[in-house]
């Protein structure tokens, strides 16, 4: 994929739960190569639920999806929207605060 950005130029990039089956250490390494090669053309995309994995992106390029069943529609919210009280995303991950109400 980044061969591809640096060669062919604006591309989208997907990738849905890159924690699974690789180390976080490792998705970070590439978190951060695609981030910078994605910088100024193209779009990359990634779902998570993985604190550590979250944390490769700043609260300003992180959107919260949310959705009460399959049945609803979902609901994205910017972080700062979603979290209550004092603590991070993650710490609101972590205790539940992103569900709808």
């Amino acid at each position: 994929m980044l061969a591809s950005v640096n060669s062919l130029g604006p591309l989208f990039c997907f990738w849905d739960e890159p924690e699974s089956h690789l180390s976080i250490r490792e998705v970070q390494h590439f978190v951060i190569a695609l981030r910078q090669s994605f910088r100024s053309s193209g779009q990359f995309v990634m779902t998570s639920h993985h604190p550590d994995a979250i944390l490769s992106f700043s609260d300003d390029t992180t959107f919260v999806l949310t959705r009460r069943s399959h049945l609803e529609p979902t609901q994205i919210q910017l972080p700062d929207a979603k979290t209550r009280g004092p603590g991070s995303l993650i710490d609101a991950l972590r205790l539940g605060e992103l569900e709808q109400p």
